[in-house]
């Protein structure tokens, strides 16, 4: 059960509206009451995850596929490993990145996912 401080959170951060410039940014699709109620029924941590394995998708020229309710039920987030990528030079000099562990394996990810996904063996890269 989340606490009334995370509720509370996610309503003044206006996440959701964050969430929806970036995958509708033409705004094709309105804030229905089913949209909101997936999204806040979304713990804190998970919204975190899910907007920036979207936004890391863009970063990267993917495309972002499906309504935001489809996305918001059906994406499972994962975080990226930024190893061996060609945008990863561009990458250190926009965000903190480090190298962590992640289920067993080592690699590259911004500090904001390792904080997120609880990865160990956190080492600084810049």
């Amino acid at each position: 059960m989340e606490s009334l401080d995370s509720v509370l959170d996610k309503k003044l951060s206006n996440s959701l509206l964050i969430f929806m410039k970036l995958v509708d940014p033409e705004r094709k699709y309105g804030f229905s009451t089913p949209l909101i109620e997936a999204w806040n029924r979304l713990p804190l941590v998970e919204q975190q995850k899910l907007y920036l394995y979207l936004l890391y998708r863009k970063w990267r020229g993917l495309d972002i596929y499906g309504e935001p309710f489809f996305i918001i039920h059906n994406c499972h987030p994962v975080p990226f490993n930024w190893n061996g990528q060609t945008m990863v030079n561009s990458l250190i000099k926009e965000k903190r990145v480090v190298s962590a562990k992640y289920n067993g394996s080592f690699g590259i990810y911004t500090w904001d996912e390792a904080k997120l996904y609880g990865m160990t063996d956190v080492k600084p890269l810049n």
